[in-house]
Formats: C-alpha cells, sequence, structure tokens
C-alpha cells in the first residue's frame, strides 16, 4: 500500500506513518504539509492507494483543502480521499462528502480507529467488494493474512522482503492477469525515469528465489519483457 498524508501536524504525521509502516502491506508512505507540496505530487498522484487530508493545513486558503479533493477525484476518480480534521461542525462534513472525500475522521482520534478505517478502505479499494471482508486474500493455496503481513503456501510461512511481499501482492490482487512492467514500476518506485530497466527484474528474482523455498517459483512468469502474471501452476 502507498499512502499520501497531507498534515501540517509533524509529530501526528510521524505517528501515523509509524503504525501503517509496521502493521501493513506497506510500501512507501509520503508526508507533505503543505498545498504546494501537494501540486508537486500530482504527477504520481496515481501510484497512492490512500490519501489522508487535514482540512487546516497552514498555507491553506479557505477552499484549498476542497480543491485538493476535487483535483484527486479529476485525476483518479476512485481513490480512497480521508478527512481528518479538529472541525466537527455538520455543515462542514456534509461538504466533505459533497466533494466526494471517502470519510471524515474528527480530531483527536485513536490510532488503532484510524487504522481500521484506512484498512477497509484500502480493501474496498484494492481488493475489490469480494475481499472487502476478509482478512486473508488467497488464490490457489497461496494467501496473504492482514492481521500478521505474511504469506503463506498450504500454510507455510514464506519469508520474503518488504519489496518481494509488495510484488506478490500486487500480483495476488490480479491472479491470471497481466500486469504490466511500467505499473509495478510505478507502484514501487514512482520516478520511472531514474530507473534501470533491470531493477524490476532483480526484484522479481529474489521474490522467486524466496518463492523455491514451497516450490512455486514458476508460478510468477514473465511475457515478452513488458508483462508480469502470477498463474496457478
Amino acid at each position: 500500500m502507498n499512502i499520501l498524508i497531507i498534515e501540517d501536524d509533524i509529530y501526528l504525521a510521524a505517528n501515523i506513518k509509524k503504525v501503517f509502516k509496521k502493521r501493513v502491506i506497506t510500501n512507501r508512505i509520503t508526508l507533505i504539509s503543505s498545498y504546494e507540496n501537494f501540486i508537486n505530487e500530482l504527477p504520481i498522484i496515481s501510484s497512492y492507494d490512500i490519501i489522508l487530508v487535514d482540512i487546516k493545513l497552514k498555507d491553506l486558503h479557505h477552499q484549498n483543502w476542497i480543491d485538493i479533493i476535487k483535483i484527486i477525484r479529476w485525476k483518479l476518480i476512485t481513490i480512497p480521499v480521508v478527512v481528518i480534521s479538529w472541525f466537527n461542525d455538520i455543515e462542514l462534513i456534509e461538504h466533505a462528502f459533497h466533494v466526494w472525500a471517502s470519510d471524515y475522521i474528527a480530531k483527536p482520534f485513536r490510532l488503532k480507529e484510524l487504522e481500521i478505517r484506512i484498512m477497509k478502505w484500502f480493501q474496498s479499494y484494492c481488493m475489490n467488494i469480494i475481499f472487502s471482508n476478509s482478512q486473508v486474500i488467497q488464490y490457489k493455496k497461496l494467501s496473504y493474512k492482514f492481521n500478521n503481513n505474511d504469506f503463506y503456501f498450504w500454510e507455510c510461512k514464506i519469508n520474503l522482503t518488504k519489496k518481494s511481499k509488495f510484488i506478490l501482492f500486487q500480483l495476488l490482487l490480479q491472479p491470471e492477469n497481466l500486469i504490466s512492467e511500467y505499473i509495478l514500476k510505478e507502484k514501487l518506485w514512482w520516478d520511472r525515469e531514474i530507473l534501470k530497466e533491470r531493477n524490476l527484474r532483480v526484484n522479481i528474482l529474489r521474490l522467486k528465489q524466496s518463492l523455491e523455498t514451497v516450490w512455486i517459483w514458476n508460478r510468477i512468469q514473465n511475457i515478452r519483457w513488458e508483462w508480469y502474471i502470477l498463474k496457478k501452476d
């Protein structure tokens, strides 16, 4: 999961980052504290899976937090955008949902509550409704368990690096479907222009080497050097 947190309370932002960094299938968590930083992030906004935005950033004019949501909806209409705010006014909450915010969480909130809500949005967005009430994704005895952030084959735990987990998670979300190298690079590193072509392939190779321990390394196949697929055999 790639998370963008737009919050100028540095202490709160750091605590939110800490929660998600250790508990879920997280690849990248980006912290920004201003509207200007958000505008700079727009070229790669599609690489994120969840966005958290504080209503009252120090450099925001009255309408800018609304503009943030509108711009996101224009760029990528379905990405979950969760508003966090000290304001608990019903008209403001209604306004947030009117511009298609996904959720509204009033401060102060418990970090565990935030984690639960964000995970539900992530599951609904990335895994569709079929998985939204499940803590396990499974395909042909290969499974991922959210509660401990680990992969298993026939209940045998597979030891994987953080990058390998993230790649396998992306493939497991769409088994037997081709996923482009372009998309995987964007999800992993977000700045494709500075990447060497071999980088993704090296990471795929490491993942396959780890899968050799449970004899399923050949399930991940490369098609014409441009596509990857998770197959049943």
